[in-house]
């Protein structure tokens, strides 16, 4: 009995080093509702004679990405021909090609960046930069309705291509697009002026 109580601190010791690295969330507080805010990106938008090849954006807040490369929107498209991270709160996107030159380019990112704590997304996220000497300022707005069952349609891609007579949507990918909203609501922004179909 005497060799236990001069020894129950070595027993002792071991407990009370692994209740003290236990790690919980805060359980008080109210719940963040609040999304990450765009605070500078590099280039800045409408930046002008851009020949980068990175776009960097920095944040208010730690941030995560949610499935970039599907809920990211470049117009005029560049494929999937870049990489993109995210870092503390900070997003990297590296070109692997080179953009065309005298040429806006719009970056839409819709719900693909988002707080770490309870993934509020940045929402209406868009930045353009140019090539070339000036931002392309026209926009084509519109809405997509499903007439049948008279309702909105969400998700709905929209494309927008000029008049070529050896043009296919089936055989050539679009040079512009985006996708409807929840309201079944499109906008793309920055097109050179032109006739689009």
């Amino acid at each position: 009995m005497n060799y236990l109580k001069r020894n129950l601190h070595w027993l002792l010791y071991p407990l009370f080093i692994a209740s003290c690295a236990k790690q919980t969330s805060p359980t008080r507080g109210p719940k963040d509702t609040i999304p990450p805010v765009l605070v500078n990106s590099i280039p800045a938008r409408e930046a002008v004679n851009f020949n980068g090849k990175s776009l960097e954006l920095n944040f208010s807040e730690m941030i995560i990405l949610n499935n970039p490369k599907e809920q990211l929107i470049v117009t005029p498209t560049i494929g999937k021909d870049y990489e993109i991270t995210a870092k503390k709160n900070s997003v990297n996107l590296d070109f692997k090609t080179e953009l065309q030159d005298s040429t806006t380019y719009t970056f839409n990112f819709r719900d693909a960046i988002q707080d770490i704590t309870e993934k509020n997304p940045v929402r209406n996220l868009q930045v353009a930069f140019s090539t070339g000497p000036y931002i392309d300022s026209l926009s084509i707005t519109g809405n997509v309705y499903d007439l049948v069952k008279g309702k909105e349609l969400k998700e709905i891609t929209v494309a927008l291509h000029t008049p070529n007579d050896t043009f296919s949507i089936l055989q050539h990918p679009a040079t512009y697009f985006t996708k409807t909203n929840d309201k079944g609501e499109f906008q793309i922004d920055h097109l050179k002026p032109d006739t689009y179909f």
